[in-house]
């Protein structure tokens, strides 16, 4: 009877386990989700940001980030920028966010007075946290942007 009683528990352990692998965050590769989005992107004069560019952009630590893909409006005339970050654990997730959500509001303030029309364009744009991936899409485009983005995770 113990015997029949210990691999009983030990099936339903295995069988508690293999269900929660079930739940697994997708993954998703942003340098590819970033081409996905160059392809139909109107703005052709964006750059590529490297991880020398972080720090001075962003504030961000590029040892917080696991992976990320950045472009932005080369020409500072428009508000267009898409930056999309994977944190390597849950913490730098959370810094990540947060520098995010600080950017977007120094473009806010920026944009406020001194594009209208782009800081119409920006309130309809967010950034967004889904486990340990942060965005921020800010495009005319945005909504279709969002949609490779999300569908990547699927």
């Amino acid at each position: 009877m113990k015997k029949f009683l210990a691999a009983f528990l030990a099936l339903m352990l295995l069988l508690g386990l293999s269900a929660c692998d079930s739940g697994t965050a997708k993954q998703a590769d942003l340098t590819a989700v970033m081409d996905s989005m160059k392809g139909i992107l109107e703005n052709k004069d964006m750059m590529d940001l490297t991880a020398d560019n972080l720090m001075p952009q962003y504030g961000i630590d590029s040892a917080d980030c696991k992976q990320f893909a950045v472009y932005i409006d080369s020409t500072g005339l428009k508000g267009d920028e898409i930056v999309l970050l994977e944190g390597i654990d849950a913490d730098a997730a959370a810094r990540l966010k947060e520098k995010m959500d600080e950017r977007y509001q120094q473009k806010e303030n920026t944009m406020k007075d001194y594009q209208p029309e782009e800081f119409a364009m920006l309130k309809e744009c967010k950034v967004e946290q889904t486990g340990n991936y942060v965005s921020m899409i800010v495009s005319p485009q945005h909504e279709e942007l969002e949609k490779i983005y999300s569908e990547a995770f699927q």
